[in-house]
């Protein structure tokens, strides 16, 4: 025990090590410069935003000086001098990262004089630096590939390579002018090999034009940047024994009010924050799921152990994130991975970090380069007026990003709800009719033959020709409903989105009859919304359970339809069709009236689950 302990210190020890071997410190002034790699402010953004949310008690500043078309002479926002003089002194940074070569190297094969002209102006902007910040740390990055991975090479030999001679350059340099190094273009190279393997479509998008990543390749150059500066992989790592009610283990989180039992609960407020990621971009999962990012910049553990066999959900401040058998929770779950309330935070400080971003660029961009020549009194009060908007939005990304009490839950569930997508709480408890109400006014009728049995809704006609709905008591405005269905052949009935008591709705046909159709939208009592149908058929399972997963969003509804995971509906109405311009409403389940209901037929229901968007 007394060896198992000096170990746990010993790595307790090395995590915060690690967090104290970061780079950048509480006061440093950090300045992004480039080409239009840079300047479309999206790795630099993600690193700001990184920092933020993992050492949210550290005051540093960050300044994005990126122009596109830029070389190592210079470019269109002035020569190298006056960059430099106007970019990059007057913030006083600590830290400078230089990120050049792509327009250096003309998009053409090796060639010995240009290179020269690179490398010789690369070391002297290195000097006009260290010449005018004295004592700046500047980091030389290996410039970001182009893409001959997903797209076959350029004639010649292909453009890369010409880019990997310029960083080499750069490793060397970087020994003599004692710089820091760090590769952008290796690890992107990595995880577009692996992605092109996993999905060629998908992956020919993450550089759609083979020189300017979107959001999926410039979170993974981040990740290069942030690994060169020694960024810590943990967020938090939490550990509990829940037969015997104790936290074993709590790093950069502090653990209190922990109740054993069913449920069992805790309170967490962890020190620093995941990444946010938008898991729904199927870009930026398959370039995340293809690199490292998460293993090496984004773990948020939790594990959980002595809980008996089963099945669990997690929730967290009442949001479900998934769930997960005990054995899951035993090996330990990298929450960072999931949605939770901790990304979402993330991902307010994040959309700040965009913003203030923005003002700067357009003060800049906008009126200190383009008016300098000139003499407009209100100039100098304009970018004072933008500098003062600008700190008060920082002063704002700051406060979103510390620490936050939340209440986690650990509720036992079954082998089938862990169907329900990750971020989606149930609405349906399975036990009985609790949170839904049967409307007194559709006119479908209002048949009380809403029965639950093991988990499953099913709904059928009371009496020949009466049907009805069954809504949910609670109003939704934009969000995703996820539902499974396993009707009886000869059952007509519908998904309502929206609803009004009354079944004033959009609806997600669930007309599984001949004929009909699964999937398509329809205006149910609405006047002018011509609907879709669905090409439905070749996805549905005969006589098992399907999945049935529903978006809709924005005053004038786009809704977008999954069946068995993947999509075959997204429709937009012409304009708002709920009556009264309505903007949001229930959910509700339908029993069809009349003879679209085969006498004695069910429609059934289970793991009906909600999330709810912005």
């Amino acid at each position: 025990m007394r060896l198992l302990g000096l170990l746990l210190c010993a790595f307790s020890f090395g995590l915060a090590q690690q967090a104290q071997n970061f780079h950048l410190k509480d006061g440093d002034r950090v300045v992004f410069y480039g080409d239009s790699i840079t300047d479309q402010r999206l790795y630099t953004t993600f690193v700001e935003t990184y920092v933020l949310t993992r050492f949210p008690d550290r005051k540093i500043t960050f300044i994005h000086s990126g122009w596109g078309g830029d070389r190592v002479t210079g470019g269109g926002g002035g020569n190298i001098d006056a960059r430099i003089a106007r970019d990059i002194v007057p913030y006083k940074p600590t830290h400078v990262t230089i990120m050049l070569g792509m327009n250096d190297g003309r998009y053409r094969a090796y060639d010995q004089d240009i290179y020269d002209v690179y490398t010789s102006g690369y070391e002297a902007m290195v000097k006009r630096i260290k010449a005018g910040v004295p004592g700046v740390h500047i980091t030389a990055i290996r410039p970001s590939p182009y893409d001959e991975v997903t797209r076959a090479p350029m004639a010649g030999g292909g453009y890369n390579p010409v880019l990997i001679q310029f960083s080499n350059y750069l490793n060397e340099l970087a020994k003599r002018e004692n710089l820091g190094i760090a590769d952008l273009n290796g690890p992107v190279v990595q995880m577009l090999q692996r992605a092109q393997r996993t999905d060629a479509a998908t992956a020919e998008k993450i550089i759609p034009d083979r020189v300017h990543p979107g959001p999926a390749g410039h979170l993974v150059m981040a990740g290069g940047l942030l690994r060169a500066w020694d960024a810590p992989a943990r967020v938090s790592n939490v550990e509990i024994d829940a037969a015997a009610g104790q936290v074993k283990n709590a790093d950069r989180a502090k653990v209190t009010d922990l109740k054993s039992g069913s449920p069992l609960s805790w309170t967490e407020v962890d020190q620093s924050l995941p990444m946010p990621i938008e898991w729904d971009d199927p870009v930026v999962k398959l370039a995340v799921q293809s690199s490292t990012f998460s293993e090496s910049l984004n773990r948020e553990s939790l594990k959980i152990t002595g809980l008996p066999e089963g099945y669990y959900a997690l929730r967290i401040d009442g949001q479900q994130v998934a769930v997960w058998s005990e054995k899951d929770f035993n090996r330990g779950i990298n929450l960072s991975l999931y949605p939770t309330p901790m990304a979402k935070q993330a991902a307010n400080v994040h959309r700040l970090t965009l913003q203030h971003n923005n003002i700067h660029f357009a003060r800049w961009r906008s009126v200190q380069v383009p008016l300098e020549k000139d003499s407009y009194a209100k100039a100098g009060p304009a970018m004072t007026a933008l500098d003062a908007l600008d700190e008060e939005i920082i002063g704002k990304q700051r406060a979103v990003a510390q620490p936050v009490a939340h209440k986690f839950e650990l509720v036992p569930a079954t082998k089938e709800m862990t169907n329900i997508p990750p971020g989606f709480t149930p609405v349906f408890n399975g036990k009985d009719r609790t949170g839904w109400h049967v409307s007194q006014v559709n006119h479908h009728g209002k048949t009380e033959a809403w029965i639950v049995e093991n988990g499953v809704l099913s709904g059928a006609q009371d009496r020949p020709g009466h049907g009805g709905i069954l809504l949910t008591d609670k109003r939704y405005k934009n969000f995703e409903v996820y539902i499974e269905v396993n009707p009886d052949f000869g059952c007509d009935s519908g998904l309502f989105l929206r609803s009004s008591e009354k079944g004033e709705a959009y609806q997600v046909l669930l007309d599984y009859l001949e004929g009909g159709n699964v999937g398509g939208i329809y205006g149910e009592a609405l006047q002018g919304v011509r609907g879709q149908a669905a090409d439905w058929k070749s996805h549905w399972k005969t006589g098992d359970w399907n999945s049935i997963r529903a978006r809709i969003e924005g005053d004038t509804p786009r809704i977008r339809v999954w069946m068995n995971g993947t999509q075959i509906t997204d429709w937009t109405d012409t304009a708002n069709h709920l009556p009264d311009g309505a903007v949001d409403g229930m959910i509700a389940v339908q029993v069809h009236m009349g003879d679209r209901w085969i006498a004695g037929g069910k429609h059934r229901f289970r793991n009906i689950a909600v999330r709810e968007l912005p």
